[in-house]
């Protein structure tokens, strides 16, 4: 039936419709897989069949038994069956009864759903903007439907709804958008209007300015700038970042209008507004992302951009740095070569004072910001050809003195590892093995006097952790990367290290035993030592859930004694039987053991 390969289409006519009416009625079915295969099908066969001479009432049919599957509970299949409504509505323009009667009523029905994302949300937008476009609906009223839909004070649903109207009006003709915008307008000038209403009304203008130029529309952009401005000084959350949504997303329609107003803002904001206009650009530059901008370059205004992300890069409050991060990060996906020129430069000292007049603190806060930024350009999948030569230079943070550095550092490292290895492959050995070994393994305690008791805290603990991950993830992803002669003393440390390195060594012993036995037996002596330390731990005065974190903790010990037991020549080797023997006969943990045998 596919016929994407440029193929004459497939004459189906003389078992069509006996073949979709087989097909819609396994929509019924409770089997999921049945369900998606037929899905597919059907999918298959009404696009192979748009433009040929098919009878409208299988398509009625269609969109009657694939309505009751637009639900919330299964999204993927949710996702699918509104591909296939949409490829109906695509091939027949005769269905506006069946789809006001059976898909409108369930579409009304997702709209609103706390649980709608991704696929089946895009999904849902595609059908929502055919059906205003072939006029299967009347707009006004699906307006209407929408607008009085309950959101409560949920802002996944508020944000859901505020998707679906614009998907709607953008749909519409010039003078029903004017007319929603002209709505829009007048809520948020009101003094009656709710809290959440605004968010709506906030987030309505921004996702239909994604789409439409709003600096055509005559007055409309000045009495919006004013409405997010003013909402920047409510007292309610939702509201101030529903602000900076539309902001940032209307600037992707009228960039010349709004980004320099952003941009002018940056240089005079306090505290307060500086991470909610850094948040608007977020948005503006995260449409550019992922292709959701139209034809706008964003390269045209990358320049304009950079300078500002650059001065806040040692912004004194952690959220503002973390925004201009995933600015930068995302920017490096679209403009890698400017991007990346300009993170190459910030991340040596050097350049930090020529770019910033500041003290070295200042600087460590950039080179931190740089680390975090290019982690989440690798998230974002950035080019890796373009990428790969600045490695080099970032990897060098791994060996800065600061400890907020180095950890940023290995984040990014980790980054890489995971969603790119490519990146650090050719790398490992050299620039980035060293560091890990050496991070994996520090300590560096301190004691803080509390008055009537002291509490030790460990500053390398967090590195520790991120590169303990990095470990097991190079484990999965890269495993040649790994020289099992160094890192089988650092896991044999980690399970005597703190309960959360513990928990994470108990994961990477329970995946090597499988994957690699040979090296695992050959450390089985050093292991025996801090397992039964854990063992031995004792509970105190804990109760509630401090109780039952550290029963989960001895059991997970005991989890990975039970599944080293099963490592082909572990039991052979003596001490190591000996300690699974009295283990097993302890009269303290034959709960557990009970528990686990029984799972295991």
């Amino acid at each position: 039936v596919d016929t994407s390969d440029g193929s004459d289409k497939l004459d189906l006519s003389p078992i069509l419709n006996e073949t979709v009416s087989e097909l819609a009625s396994l929509l019924r079915q409770n089997s999921r897989g049945v369900k998606q295969s037929a899905l597919q099908c059907l999918d298959v066969i009404v696009q192979s069949q748009q433009g040929a001479k098919s009878d409208s009432k299988l398509h009625e049919l269609i969109l009657q038994e694939v309505s009751g599957n637009i639900r919330d509970t299964d999204l993927h299949i949710c996702h699918l069956s509104l591909r296939l409504s949409l490829a109906v509505m695509e091939a027949s323009s005769t269905c506006g009864a069946a789809i006001n009667e059976h898909l409108l009523p369930a579409l009304l029905t997702l709209s609103n759903s706390p649980c709608l994302q991704d696929l089946a949300l895009d999904s849902l937008l595609a059908v929502l903007g055919k059906a205003v476009q072939s006029d299967a609906v009347i707009f006004q009223d699906l307006l209407v439907k929408l607008q009085n839909k309950e959101h409560g004070d949920s802002r996944q649903v508020i944000a859901n709804l505020a998707k679906c109207i614009a998907a709607v009006t953008v749909s519409a003709d010039e003078s029903n958008r004017g007319m929603v915008i002209s709505n829009i307008l007048q809520s948020l000038e009101s003094a009656e209007q709710n809290v959440y209403s605004t968010q709506l009304a906030l987030r309505v203008s921004g996702d239909v300015g994604r789409v439409v130029d709003l600096s055509k529309l005559t007055g409309v952009t000045d009495k919006l700038q004013q409405a997010y401005f003013s909402s920047f000084d409510s007292p309610s959350d939702g509201v101030k970042n529903a602000a900076a949504y539309g902001l940032g997303r209307a600037s992707v329609g009228a960039t010349t209008t709004f980004l320099p107003v952003i941009l002018s803002a940056l240089e005079e904001s306090n505290q307060k507004t500086r991470y909610l206009l850094l948040a608007a650009l977020r948005e503006l530059i995260n449409c550019h992302k992922i292709g959701a901008s139209g034809e706008t370059d964003i390269t045209l205004i990358v320049q304009q951009i950079l300078p500002q992300l650059t001065l806040h890069c040692a912004d004194k409050e952690e959220g503002v740095r973390t925004v201009v991060a995933e600015c930068l990060g995302s920017l490096a996906c679209v403009a890698s070569d400017e991007v990346l020129t300009q993170l190459q430069g910030l991340a040596t000292k050097q350049s930090v004072e020529e770019a910033i007049d500041a003290d070295e603190e200042k600087n460590i806060l950039v080179r931190s910001t740089v680390a975090t930024s290019v982690k989440f350009a690798i998230a974002g999948h950035c080019d890796t050809v373009k990428l790969l030569p600045y490695m080099t230079t970032f990897l060098q943070l791994m060996k800065e003195e600061d400890l907020t550095v180095r950890n940023a550092a290995l984040l990014m490292v980790y980054s890489a590892v995971h969603h790119n290895p490519k990146l650090v492959i050719g790398l490992m050995e050299d620039h980035i093995m060293p560091s890990l070994i050496e991070l994996a393994q520090n300590k560096m305690q301190r004691k803080i006097d509390l008055g009537p008791f002291k509490h030790v805290v460990d500053d390398f603990l967090p590195l520790r952790k991120a590169a303990i991950s990095i470990f097991a993830t190079c484990l999965e992803k890269c495993p040649r990367t790994i020289n099992f002669a160094s890192f089988m003393p650092i896991l044999t440390k980690a399970l005597g290290d703190v309960e959360d390195v513990q928990l994470q060594a108990h994961q990477i012993v329970t995946s090597m035993c499988s994957k690699f036995p040979t090296e695992i037996v050959g450390s089985l002596e050093g292991f025996i030592a801090p397992l039964q330390k854990t063992l031995n731990k004792r509970m105190g005065n804990k109760t509630g859930t401090e109780l039952e974190r550290a029963m989960e903790w001895v059991k997970s010990a005991l989890r990975i004694i039970f599944v080293l037991s099963r490592v082909e020549g572990a039991m052979n080797l003596q001490m190591f039987a000996d300690f699974v023997e009295r283990t097993r006969k302890s009269p303290t943990h034959q709960i557990m053991l009970k528990e686990l045998e029984e799972v295991m």
